[in-house]
């Protein structure tokens, strides 16, 4: 039974990159971005890929990143400089990146049965590779969330958080929203291109479909971390948003362990956030809003 909880953190922290992802473009930037979708099954394939012709697990997850973050920066130029609308250019590029992931691919899905990863090098805490995977996901979720939080705090991410706060004030301070709206949506889908390789890693397979409905566990994710530790500190958010990761799927894993069909848990996610909104209040872009409803 432990061993079931500790694979639900594992893969909670495999989605962590994610969430941070989603995070940083919709509370930070405040731009509504459905390119995870497509972001995080290119970071996935992408990383199967390379790991399936022997590359090494350091290159293939930089890959991915890089181009999770290039999806990203092809969202904000159509946003920032077409001028079309945020939740348009985001599926405008999720519709492209799935023929491009498919392509990239060769095949709808790659096994990874025979992937090595040197974690036998890392004690297991008595829980055989779930132990291992989880002081390796621990580790690279910890650099994240400070590379994040220091990076926030720079001049840099004083700026992409202005203009997610009032991009009007950001312009009139001669902020360049254009770049920066574009610099942070790349940042933010090359976490989730991130997450989509761990995650593909994880589980042993990558398939091309394996980001549909990203979009909606990265904000139930931040909407969970939220509600919980109500974080009033950039920092405490993002510890936050990884807190409300590892719960996330710690509640899937509470409902399959209750009986619920694989099939009910599209309704049973609908259901916790809808809950996890009206609890805890949160301003969502388009959502929690005034005026969103209508």
């Amino acid at each position: 039974m432990l061993a079931i909880w500790i694979g639900a953190i594992d893969q909670g922290l495999a989605y962590a990159g994610l969430a941070l992802g989603v995070y940083l473009t919709l509370r930070v930037l405040n731009f509504a971005d459905i390119t995870v979708d497509g972001s995080f099954a290119l970071g996935g394939g992408s990383a199967a890929l390379l790991l399936s012709e022997h590359v090494a697990p350091p290159l293939a997850l930089l890959v991915a990143v890089a181009l999770g973050a290039l999806a990203g920066t092809v969202t904000g130029l159509i946003h920032t400089r077409l001028g079309v609308n945020d939740l348009f250019a985001g599926i405008l590029t999720t519709t492209g990146l799935y023929s491009v992931t498919l392509r990239l691919m060769g095949r709808s899905n790659i096994p990874l049965t025979d992937l090595h990863l040197a974690l036998d090098r890392l004690p297991d805490l008595g829980f055989g590779s779930d132990g291992r995977w989880l002081l390796a996901l621990l580790l690279v979720v910890a650099g994240l969330v400070g590379l994040l939080a220091l990076g926030l705090a720079t001049d840099l991410g004083l700026a992409l958080r202005a203009i997610g706060n009032n991009a009007v004030m950001a312009r009139s301070n001669g902020i360049s929203t254009r770049r920066g709206l574009t610099l942070g949506i790349a940042a933010g889908n090359g976490l989730v291109a991130l997450a989509g390789a761990l995650v593909a890693m994880y589980q042993g397979f990558a398939d091309v479909t394996m980001g549909i409905g990203s979009l909606i566990l990265g904000l139930g994710a931040v909407i969970v971390g939220e509600s919980v530790l109500r974080p009033r500190t950039v920092p405490q958010a993002l510890v936050a948003v990884v807190l409300g990761s590892v719960l996330f799927r710690a509640m899937i894993a509470l409902a399959l362990q209750l009986g619920m069909e694989p099939v009910d848990l599209k309704l049973a996610t609908a259901l916790l956030l809808l809950v996890a909104l009206g609890l805890g209040r949160l301003r969502i872009p388009g959502v929690s809003e005034p005026g969103g409803g209508r």
